[in-house]
């Protein structure tokens, strides 16, 4: 049992997956915590993460399985375990790169037992590319999220729920999950920020409430320039997320970014507002709320489309 324990903790996966030609590095899937793997020849896909047990773990896309460095080799070569033991061993006395003939991947690190469900919840999204019901439900149109801005936060799993990836320090924090009447968001994910795609020269940052606000409220004040960055709190804000938010500001303040905070015309968008102005009380702020009461911004998209409005685009 010794040695299997070694094998799976000695034995690093991203070390180990090239020799069966996964070498190609998925970033726009890939986070801290968790690496995504290619292989060209037959389109295969693999997660690889680091326990809290500090084991070495996959998961295989197409063959909808994982496990243990023993499981790679004996789902990727039909040995059994005998035969893969004796296979490790060799991997275990020498240096395990000579098994690849690439330049050395980046290693994840290690994940939380609850994080590392969310990585791989994840590692199971993928950039949206279809049109999605829901989202047209909402006034959101496929052209809205494929724009460079929003590509890759706004993302699809398997059972065609739209998924947008919350963020704090570590990486990816969590996964709000929306489709018709239905809302989640991932068990035993921490409470990070959502965001759009952040780039050079931005001037503008925009704090909206939910994601789907943020899209509303990019779609109805086109920024010809495109130097507008989006984040959304996902409602009510937690310590941790307080201190995500700190960083911003600070950074944002001395960088002189206009902050605007564009949440809902109600009673907690209000207070939201309030507990920004007391923490950052040095910052000048621009408050945009919908004119009507009660309205979030993707209320404020839905109807004027359903007035025959014209919105920017």
């Amino acid at each position: 049992m010794e040695e299997l324990e070694r094998f799976k903790k000695e034995i690093s996966l991203m070390e180990y997956a090239p020799a069966h030609d996964y070498t190609e590095l998925d970033r726009s899937q890939s986070s801290k915590t968790c690496v995504v793997l290619r292989r060209q020849a037959d389109d295969g896909k693999i997660a690889v993460s680091r326990g809290h047990d500090g084991h070495w773990i996959y998961y295989d896309f197409r063959r909808g399985k994982g496990g243990s460095v023993l499981d790679f080799v004996m789902q990727h070569t039909g040995c059994n375990l005998g035969q893969t033991r004796k296979e490790l061993r060799k991997a275990l006395c020498s240096n395990v790169n000579s098994f690849s003939h690439t330049a050395p991947l980046p290693n994840p690190r290690s994940a939380t037992r609850n994080r590392q469900k969310v990585v791989w919840e994840y590692a199971g999204t993928k950039p949206i590319t279809k049109h999605h019901d829901y989202l047209e439900s909402r006034g959101i149109a496929l052209e809205s999220i494929l724009a460079g801005r929003f590509a890759g936060a706004v993302r699809v799993d398997r059972y065609r729920n739209v998924c947008f990836p919350y963020f704090d320090f570590k990486g990816v924090a969590g996964i709000e999950k929306r489709n018709h009447n239905f809302k989640c968001y991932t068990k035993g994910g921490s409470k990070g920020l959502w965001r759009s795609t952040l780039m050079e020269g931005d001037s503008k940052a925009v704090i909206c409430e939910a994601p789907i606000d943020a899209l509303s409220y990019a779609k109805l004040h086109h920024d010809d320039n495109d130097r507008t960055r989006y984040f959304a709190i996902g409602g009510q804000i937690g310590r941790f997320q307080w201190e995500l938010i700190d960083g911003l500001i600070k950074k944002y303040s001395s960088k002189k970014m206009d902050i605007f905070l564009a949440f809902d015309n109600d009673p907690a968008g209000k207070k939201y507002i309030q507990k920004f102005q007391e923490r950052y009380s040095g910052v000048s702020f621009t408050l945009d709320l919908p004119s009507q009461e009660g309205f979030d911004w993707n209320d404020v998209l839905q109807n004027k489309q359903s007035m025959g409005m014209k919105v920017a685009t």
